[in-house]
């Protein structure tokens, strides 16, 4: 399955349909484009719009879906009502469109509207009904749902409004807000100014109603710390928290979240998990972004730490291994025998098909002085095929199970770490070590692979995300976490690690 993109072409690449195509490469799922309209822009401010006739939207349109089966749709500028009604109209009757992500930019980062004024009350009329989920930040959430948002319980309201308006799904945005880490409070306050009705010194459009200047309210020190997006989908709620990166203004960073959602939906994963990766890989690509003057562009991928190898497995596998690296913490979640990081050849057979670091990936701690003290983790040696033995049997085991399944890491066990696994939605399944047959204790290299063949087997035959054990006399007790790739391991594990630093002291 893949994903097409509806939308303006950013020539700074930062956002637009160019950014799509960049997520959805970095996640392994081909992106085909509509260009909407043609923007003069740099990552500072859009110099000049030209909307692409809607005749040859339509004609654009046309070429891409006609015969296609199976696809995602991603929906983001639509300049005038003619570009509205022709993708509106196409996508009713577009029957192999397994769902819309809808990104609804009102505005540029750098205040240009890119829509028009007549325009918006025929958006939410005509396209948010399309929505499986809808994108909102929290400007747009207002606009959407013709409220002030001022506390976390109108965060919510919003959420339900806009769903009452059609879309099925809708996860607002955090980066504009300021939450509690507990998810109390939002606080926020607005700086309310009347203004004229004048164009904007940029040539943009006029101001409205919704045209505002928000300054955030410091809070009691865990405000500014965690950014949280928050979905509300089928009647329920969900949070997905990460640590604020504080810096300049990003340019594309709502774009790369959105278009992440709509290549984890190409992949077949459910709506909650796809928000919950699409909300780690924005963070990690704001981690990386690249500062152009006073603006920020996140990188993804080889943008960032580059190609390494010509062997995609290994290249693929260095990428993850890089983003560990760096992530602050993540040594809380590395056992005494320390982990690896794992991904298989397709049809792997055996450890020689599985690449893996020699040496395994270690905990270090550097800083200052004690209290600045960051706890990481690096790869002790290089990567290699047959490096790994232990998770490089329980990719394989799981394999016979489920093909698509080639990558994996391992992690110590705790019962906070189970709890919050639970709490993300991961499938989970156990098995114990002191019911290991005596046949099998003696044979080199069994064990693993008896365990998780019985982690699978109490799951149905199909692979968990995430299988774990409670040790038997002198072995350890240990989790390991199941994915597609490399990407899907660490998106698991960053989650469960920023879940897992608020509850110890570091």
């Amino acid at each position: 399955m893949y994903v097409v993109s509806i939308g303006g072409s950013d020539s700074s690449s930062g956002a637009g349909v160019q950014a799509d195509i960049r997520a959805c490469s970095a996640l392994g799922v081909y992106c085909m484009s509509v260009i909407t309209a043609v923007t003069a822009q740099n990552p500072s401010s859009i110099i000049k719009i030209k909307q692409i006739d809607a005749d040859v939207v339509r004609a654009q349109l046309s070429a891409l879906l006609s015969g296609a089966h199976g696809y995602i749709v991603k929906i983001s500028m639509l300049y005038s009502k003619s570009i509205i009604d022709v993708v509106a109209d196409t996508l009713k009757n577009a029957n192999s469109c397994v769902g819309v992500v809808v990104d609804p930019v009102l505005r540029a980062g750098s205040g240009r509207y890119l829509i028009k004024r007549d325009a918006r009350s025929y958006y939410i009329e005509k396209v948010v009904p399309l929505a499986t989920i809808i994108t909102p930040n929290l400007m747009e959430a207002e606009w959407l749902s013709s409220m002030r948002i001022r506390s976390y319980d109108d965060v919510c309201r919003a959420a339900e409004k806009i769903s009452s308006l059609g879309a099925e799904s809708v996860v607002i945005k955090g980066g504009h807000m300021k939450l509690k880490r507990e998810g109390g409070r939002l606080r926020r306050k607005m700086m309310m100014r009347r203004k004229k009705r004048r164009k904007r010194k940029n040539g943009g459009d006029e101001d409205d109603e919704y045209d505002n200047d928000y300054d955030a309210v410091d809070g009691d020190g865990d405000d500014d710390e965690y950014v949280t997006d928050l979905l509300y989908h089928h009647g329920r709620f969900y949070r997905f928290t990460n640590r604020r990166i504080e810096g300049s203004r990003l340019h594309g960073a709502g774009t790369i979240f959105s278009a992440a959602i709509a290549a984890e939906l190409a992949k077949g994963n459910d709506l909650v998990s796809a928000v919950r990766i699409a909300s780690t890989f924005t963070h990690i690509a704001i981690i990386n972004s690249s500062i152009e003057g006073s603006t920020r562009i996140p990188l993804i991928g080889n943008e960032s730490i580059g190609n390494y190898d010509s062997d995609e497995v290994i290249t693929t596998l260095r990428r993850a291994i890089d983003i560990l690296q760096f992530t602050n913490g993540i040594a809380l979640l590395i056992p005494e025998s320390q982990s690896n990081l794992v991904f298989a050849k397709a049809g792997a057979e055996s450890r020689d098909d599985v690449a893996g670091i020699t040496g395994r990936i270690v905990r270090y701690e550097h800083g200052y002085d004690n209290r600045e003290c960051k706890k990481y983790a690096r790869a002790a040696g290089p990567i290699r095929y047959g490096a790994s033995k232990h998770v490089a049997d329980a990719v394989v085991t799981a394999m016979r199970y489920n093909a698509s399944i080639r990558s994996a890491m391992n992690i110590r066990y705790d019962d906070a770490i189970l709890d919050i696994c639970k709490g993300l939605g991961f499938s989970i399944a156990s098995y114990d070590r002191s019911k290991e047959p005596e046949h099998i204790k003696k044979m080199e290299g069994m064990s693993v692979k008896w365990g998780i063949e019985q982690a699978v087997i109490s799951s149905a035959s199909r692979v968990p995300d995430v299988v774990y054990h409670t040790g038997d006399w002198g072995k350890e007790p240990m989790m390991i976490v199941f994915g597609h790739d490399p990407m899907d391991v660490v998106n698991k594990v960053i989650s469960i690690l920023i879940r897992y630093k608020g509850s110890v002291k570091e």
